[in-house]
């Protein structure tokens, strides 16, 4: 179970349709093997009893677990034994940020929801592990029928289905909402989870800032729709995703500047511009200066200031 494989967005997502929803049975052990993704996965014990590895840690599962997996997250299920005569199966719903869209801007309630269960993958020293939600009395009935709706709207892909799916994605999360709260009681805090999904943005541009970013890749590394991604990381920054990045790629300009006597065409090209007029203009923009201008300065020694001779 050692090796883990990346399982990719653009091998389970249809053009516009950002959603995927399967059912699995675990009857070929020899092909089970722990994976990441590139998208967040609902996945629901629906049949049987098996385990659930994440992250390195294993525990056992049921009918009526249920666990928000996030992407970049080592795990699987497996069966008991080989023969899986526990017979274990999971409905899977696959999903990428962007498929709520407006719902999540217009609709408080969702908001909520979606931090509530991104706190589990934003904060490592409170993940325990275990199910997000572990069901009892009907509601493993009540949830079955959601992911059994949703399951056989996506086979059947008739007119329609992806707006049905969005809908009932909405009754799903806010099934889960209510559980939770009605379980542990907890409020989570939107404000908490909105700064630390900006601050994952903030990391992901100061890591790839000299890559030719995309809005898409960069909201949904933070888990957010494009829009509302964008809007809330002005509120959080004062300035535009696009702006952000060219104040990285200059503020690394200029040290490049101060520290390497490489031609200013090469290091534009190094932090990521490929026009040299776009980075001549943007570096004056931050700098107040041209790029020659600030490793002039940057080179100049500093001036000693004369003592005026002491009068006798």
């Amino acid at each position: 179970m050692n090796r883990v494989d990346t399982l990719k967005a653009e091998h389970y997502f249809e053009a516009d349709t950002p959603i995927c929803v399967t059912k699995y049975a675990y009857d070929r052990y020899d092909e089970i093997r722990l994976h990441r993704h590139e998208f967040i996965e609902i996945a629901y014990v629906c049949k049987g009893k098996g385990r659930h590895v994440v992250d390195g840690h294993e525990q056992p599962v049921s009918q009526g677990d249920l666990f928000i997996v996030q992407f970049d997250t080592p795990h699987s299920f497996f069966p008991n034994d080989p023969a899986n005569s526990d017979r274990l199966e999971v409905y899977n719903c696959m999903l990428l940020p962007e498929f709520l869209g407006a719902m999540h801007m217009e609709l408080p309630i969702l908001k909520e929801v979606v931090g509530l269960f991104l706190l589990n993958g934003l904060y490592p020293e409170e993940r325990t592990y275990k199910p997000d939600l572990k069901l009892t009395d009907s509601l493993p009935n009540d949830f079955q029928s959601v992911f059994a709706d949703m399951y056989e709207e996506y086979a059947a892909k008739r007119e329609g289905y992806v707006e049905l799916l969005r809908l009932k994605l909405c009754e799903l999360l806010i099934k889960i909402y209510r559980a939770y709260n009605s379980r542990y009681r907890e409020t989570p805090d939107p404000e908490r989870y909105r700064l630390e999904l900006i601050q994952r943005a903030i990391s992901y541009l100061r890591e790839h800032y000299a890559a030719p970013v995309q809005l898409s890749d960069i909201s949904r590394h933070a888990l957010l729709s494009k829009s509302y991604f964008s809007a809330q990381f002005k509120k959080t920054t004062g300035m535009s995703v696009f702006d952000y990045l060219q104040k990285l790629r200059i503020e690394e300009a200029c040290r490049l500047l101060e520290e390497r006597s490489d031609k200013i065409t090469d290091i534009a090209g190094q932090i990521g511009y490929g026009d040299y007029r776009f980075f001549n203009k943007t570096f004056r923009k931050v700098t107040g200066m041209t790029a020659g201008e600030y490793r002039k300065k940057a080179k100049r020694p500093p001036s000693v200031p004369t003592e005026a001779p002491d009068k006798e």
